[in-house]
């Protein structure tokens, strides 16, 4: 999961968003300074309307704690690998592995220790999976060990070795029937120093007794395959001497060293010049695939700090071979860039939302100020420094806020427990780059001014008369005729540019420029690795299909309203089947263990997640908005039924209809989140479960150790997708907030009858209700269908955890509901004389 923009460096993308931000606020300060009126009018408002301002601070906050979050995890995973290697790699910066006769080590160590660069170069014998090992105390066997022969003079090149209480330990105190355990072979197996052990080499029958001297701290490495892996290597360290004197003894064949390593001078700051010489010595060049285990057949160069050690492959939570046995650990891997994409471009929906219902809320005081003489891009710069300010004051404390959620994330996996021996338990630890920090910091910014930008835009174009009445401006003229005829007679070229977007956009609403577009799309989706564009392209095509629908409908004299549903029936059907069909076979990868096809590359499955997940729950949105008069007519009949909602059963229905692109919006992001959320949980808990048969005891154990560690990535990925949830509470909030100030005069007339304040909170309360009932059915039936089709292909019984069902549904009720109380109470203490005044 990388927060990087391809073909960027971290620190060029930060620099690059500060260059962009940094430009943008010196050019708002110079025009703060050439006319301080303007500054005035948008610090104003800053402090003149307190609740708005609020309400501005809370949702950039939580974008700015959420980017924070997304960015620190990753920060946070690289460092920690990268802290762990260093204490695998101790002081090794380079090493040489091959075949070598005792001959070709004694020469090769000559040289190199007389190169300027290099400050110590030692042998070791290293061999993969070669050792086997019993332990007499408890009667416990382990198979496919790594078995580390060093000498004297190891601890001058790798470092002072240590236990795992902290102490140093060295290879000279060794005697030769002592040994060394790392930590990932003592592990789970109860081992203590003094336990005595029987060893054999793969391919032998001789036997080798040792006592274990101590248990180390680390899992010492000196290999670059075995290092970027990130995995456990249970190693037995003994004394050079002790393994060639067995190796004589049993097999009868000298035992040399095939691995060189070496120190440099200054550490790796001199890498490059060691590994020049050691291309040139060797006639081989460094290698650069790591490969695991590392082949010894024949010479390879490693290039291990900072080559290896600075690396990125998999992450520490779900390793190559935990992605291979378990599906929580696909999820982290597969699911978690997805779900953070989705949860971006939720905060920047929000965001947008905020802006345009900010620059409603200043229209009328806007259309003031250009009847007294400002003009309209005066308008554009009061708003933009107005948001300026609420972004530049939400960004410290949401960076905190988000520093404190990724410090409880990482809490959730300091008891991950390991699926296999492979496994490894990198320790993780918080860490922010200040790459991370600038990159949040002006991520929030920008994307705060553009969409000021954009809503400053279109509320500056209304009229004077239309702004300082706050009414709806007049509908623009949408026939083809009249546009093509605005294209030729335009006069000027910035005209003749608004007219051509305006008649392509009229192409798009009517379907046709959508159809020429999803055939390109569909032929560009031949090509190898764009299959993500093919599906895409069916998207758009049956997107198209509905809008030409609808126009043709029109044009044929029918109803408006019947072309309408016809037209959005056969685009949300239409969606909501084929994400379907997609959607199961992407979402079995991810959910079940069944093995990844060859050649399997992130960047090119990862869109196709993000089609199936979005494709049908959108499709079920448009859906259920089409027929949405006969969900609240259905509504109004049985909520009639109380006694004391039955005078606002029909009007809090009213708005939600009314405006349904907000609606719909608050509906498709709140359900998406619910979805994510109950599909994980479902399939984890439910049938990701592992069961076996209950009379192996290891079998038992195992899956003991698969369903905990299910339940740990589970409770991860619940948490994070939580965040998500905030925002969809927030945009709810923030619409309620917004039809207080549109519906005031309504709100007037309503108490003006003997509406009580009781009744006008519980209006507001309903409609939020209306958004969140929708939501919940919508995400909670896609998430429990997909979770049956994965169940039938993988045949095991649907099962749906009850509690922790029960639970979200109400947590995310109840979350809505109190971003929800504030508008609510807001407008039931609206008086009803100073409504009916109010224009």
């Amino acid at each position: 999961m990388s927060m990087t923009l391809s073909g960027f460096t971290p620190t060029t993308q930060a620099l690059l968003l500060a260059a962009l931000v940094g430009g943008a606020l010196l050019v708002l300060v110079g025009l703060s300074i050439s006319n301080p009126l303007l500054w005035q009018m948008g610090v104003r408002n800053i402090l003149r309307h307190r609740a708005q301002t609020l309400i501005m601070l809370c949702g950039l906050m939580f974008f700015s704690a959420f980017l924070t979050t997304s960015f620190g995890l990753q920060d946070s995973f690289s460092h920690s690998i990268v802290v762990d290697r260093l204490t695998k790699v101790g002081d090794v910066d380079e090493s040489v592995t091959g075949p070598f006769t005792q001959d070709q080590v004694e020469s090769a160590l000559t040289h190199i220790r007389q190169q300027a660069a290099v400050q110590a170069a030692t042998a070791v014998y290293f061999n993969p999976l070669a050792a086997n090992f019993h332990v007499r105390r408890n009667n416990i066997t382990r198979t496919n060990q790594y078995i580390m022969a060093a000498p004297p003079d190891f601890h001058g090149v790798y470092g002072m070795l240590r236990d795992s209480q902290g102490r140093p330990v060295s290879i000279t105190d060794l005697r030769s029937d002592e040994v060394l355990l790392s930590y990932s072979a003592a592990r789970d197996l109860d081992i203590k120093p003094g336990d005595h052990l029987q060893i054999t080499l793969n391919g032998q029958n001789a036997t080798l007794n040792v006592t274990v001297r101590a248990i180390l701290s680390n899992d010492p490495v000196v290999t670059g395959g075995e290092l970027a892996v990130d995995a456990a290597y249970p190693e037995i360290i003994l004394p050079l001497a002790t393994l060639q004197q067995f190796s004589q003894q049993s097999i009868h064949r000298q035992l040399s060293p095939n691995t060189i390593c070496i120190k440099n001078v200054g550490g790796p700051e001199q890498s490059q010049a060691a590994l020049s010489f050691l291309e040139q010595f060797f006639h081989t060049p460094t290698d650069t695939h790591a490969q695991t285990p590392t082949p010894f057949q024949s010479t390879l160069i490693h290039p291990l700090n900072p080559g290896r050690v600075e690396e990125a492959r998999w992450n520490p939570v779900a390793g190559k071979s935990d992605f291979m046995d378990s599906s929580a650990a696909r999820q982290f891997d597969l699911l978690l860039p997805v779900c953070t994409g989705l949860l971006v471009s939720a905060g920047i929906l929000l965001l947008v939302l905020l802006c345009l219902f900010l620059a409603a809320d200043r229209r009328v005081e806007l259309g003031i100020a250009r009847a007294v003489g400002l003009q309209r891009h005066h308008l554009t710069q009061t708003l933009l420094i107005e948001c300026c300010g609420y972004s530049l004051l939400a960004a410290v404390p949401g960076m905190l806020l988000g520093m404190g959620i990724l410090e409880l994330e990482l809490l959730t996996f300091s008891g991950l427990p390991s699926l296999s021996f492979r496994s490894a338990n990198v320790p993780l630890q918080l860490w922010v780059s200040w790459q991370s920090v600038l990159t949040v910091v002006c991520l929030g910014v920008l994307t705060t001014l553009v969409a000021t930008y954009l809503s400053a835009m279109r509320i500056g174009y209304s009229s004077i008369v239309t702004a300082i009445s706050n009414l709806d401006d007049l509908p623009r003229q949408t026939h083809l005729k009249a546009l093509l005829g605005e294209l030729t007679s335009a006069p000027t070229m910035t005209r003749r540019g608004a007219a051509i977007l305006r008649l392509l956009w009229a192409l798009v609403v009517r379907g046709p420029l959508c159809l020429l577009v999803g055939l390109l799309a569909l032929y560009l989706g031949q090509s190898p690795g764009a299959g993500w564009l093919g599906n895409l392209s069916i998207v758009v095509l049956i997107g198209g299909a509905g809008l030409l629908l609808i126009w043709l409908s029109s044009a044929f004299r029918l109803p408006a309203e019947l072309g309408r549903w016809l037209g959005g029936t056969l685009i949300g059907l239409g969606w909501f089947v084929y994400g379907l069909q997609t959607g199961t076979r992407m979402l079995l990868l991810i959910f079940t263990t069944t093995l990844p096809p060859e050649q399997f590359e992130f960047s090119a499955f990862l869109p196709d997640v993000l089609l199936s997940m979005l494709v049908p729950l959108v499709g079920m949105v448009v859906v259920v908005m089409v027929n949405s008069d006969s969900l609240a007519t259905a509504l109004h009949l049985i909520i009639r039924q109380v006694r004391g909602l039955a005078p606002i059963s029909r009007p809090s229905m009213a708005y939600p209809l009314t405006f349904r692109f907000r609606t719909g919006v608050a509906i498709s992001l709140l359900s998406l989140v619910l979805f994510l959320v109950i599909l994980v949980m479902t399939n984890n808990l439910g049938i990701g479960q592992q069961t076996t048969d209950t009379s192996l005891s290891s079998a038992v154990q195992f899956a003991a150790t698969q369903n905990a560690y299910t339940t740990s990535i589970t409770r991860f990925l619940v948490a994070y997708l939580i965040t998500g949830m905030v925002f969809g509470a927030l945009i709810i909030g923030v619409i309620a907030s917004r039809a207080v100030v549109e519906r005031r005069q309504q709100i007037g007339m309503l108490r003006a009858l003997g509406f009580s304040r009781a009744l006008v909170r519980r209006s507001f309360l309903l409609e939020t209700g209306f958004v969140v009932l929708v939501s919940l059915v919508i995400g909670s039936t896609l998430a429990w269908w997909l979770v049956s089709e994965i169940a039938y292909a993988t045949s095991k019984s649907f099962a749906i955890p009850v509690f922790p069902t029960l639970g979200i549904l109400l947590g995310c009720s109840l979350v809505s509901f109190v971003c929800a109380v504030v508008p609510a109470q807001r407008a039931s203490g609206i008086l009803p004389a100073e409504a009916l005044r109010y224009e």
